[in-house]
């Protein structure tokens, strides 16, 4: 019994908790690509971005001759065993154990049925619900009751309501519980041999499969040393820039679609955007911080002469499949649409012209080496 919950209700999972690829992906790729880049918001306004006189909307920061510094990286045996861990950790599986005795730590399924004063009250019984003893998720007494109770047995414990337990007509009574402790849930981690190496990879023995994991973490950190540089780069370019005037209209649109935006990400997760504190202020604000990074984009491509081409869209798609883990089919059974159309049918120009603009300003950057 949750202490913040009403006896019967079920967890819901919050808008920000990740969950397994499997149940998150298609919401997570639509989430993801919707708000990716600082906030950029997407909409068809190239040709009112390329008519506009942007001396008179926006005062661009310096963005030639940036300082900025690229971190070295390097791959420690740890990093390699942790990789290792995590991968091993995947690869788990999850067996049902009919036998034993409940301890700390176990997850547990369980039928329950409780009565204050020998009657059943409302929320009070479950069926095939998951417990993790120790997690703290029910009332006080009712997880440590169970410590030492056979599995396949009923047993029954008694508890009481904490005096400020949310539903008030259970709140500060004693009950009784009777639970059937059905069966135990335990995770069987396979073990780092060749077998498994052979299993889950192209190589055959321990040598060269850990080098392949530090070639790859390598790889990985440099990426995001880059990254980190472009973003850091740009940032202060951003921050030295200044908005004299907010087109009305774009400002205008950009709110609402923010709006519109933050409810769709909030309703893949059964929220709403009210519920994750967010405020009509706040939309506002957040549509200024986005049209300010869109206005000084544009300003610099239109004054530097950049262009996008095939070959910067083809970059922009593989890094939307890299980022959400996914290949092209697995995209198009998510979204119903290849990549290609879902950039063009939602019109994110201005994402991949965010990448061609950060280029062009970590290319004319002052860069040093730490």
């Amino acid at each position: 019994m949750s202490k913040k919950r009403k006896v019967i209700e079920e967890v819901k999972i919050p808008w920000y908790q990740k969950v397994k690829k499997s149940t998150w992906i298609m919401s997570a790729i639509i989430a993801a690509i919707v708000l990716a880049g600082a906030g950029i918001i997407i909409y068809d306004q190239l040709d009112t971005y390329t008519k506009m006189d942007y001396d008179k909307v926006i005062k661009v920061g310096k963005y030639e001759g940036v300082k900025g510094t690229l971190t070295t990286v390097k791959v420690t045996d740890e990093d390699v065993q942790a990789e290792i861990d995590n991968r091993l950790a995947e690869a788990a599986t999850t067996k049902t154990v009919k036998k034993g005795k409940v301890k700390k730590g176990d997850t547990i399924v369980i039928d329950y049925t409780g009565r204050i004063d020998g009657k059943e009250f409302d929320g009070g019984t479950a069926q095939d619900q998951d417990l993790k003893i120790g997690s703290g998720s029910m009332i006080p007494g009712f997880e440590d009751g169970l410590i030492g109770k056979k599995i396949g047995k009923t047993c029954k414990i008694n508890v009481t309501f904490p005096e400020d337990y949310q539903a008030a007509e259970v709140a500060g009574k004693d009950a009784e519980f009777e639970i059937k402790i059905k069966s135990k849930k335990e995770t069987v981690t396979p073990k780092y041999d060749e077998k498994f190496i052979k299993k889950n990879s192209k190589y055959k023995n321990k040598k060269d499969y850990e080098k392949s994991i530090r070639k790859e973490l390598t790889k990985q950190k440099k990426e995001e040393a880059e990254n980190q540089l472009r973003e850091d780069l740009w940032s202060k370019v951003l921050e030295k820039s200044k908005v004299k005037k907010y087109p009305k209209e774009l400002l205008t649109e950009e709110t609402e679609i923010m709006k519109q935006q933050y409810e769709q990400m909030a309703s893949q997760y059964g929220s709403t955007p009210e519920q994750m504190g967010i405020t009509e202020d706040q939309y506002k604000e957040f549509a200024k911080e986005s049209l300010k990074e869109k206005l000084a984009l544009h300003a610099i491509a239109k004054k530097e002469h950049l262009k996008i081409s095939k070959k910067d869209r083809k970059a922009f798609y593989k890094k939307i499949l890299k980022e959400n883990d996914v290949t092209e089919k697995e995209f198009e059974k998510y979204t119903g649409m290849t990549v290609e159309d879902y950039v063009k049918q939602n019109n994110m120009e201005d994402q991949i012209l965010r990448e061609k603009v950060l280029d062009y300003v970590e290319d004319n950057a002052k860069v040093t080496k730490k």
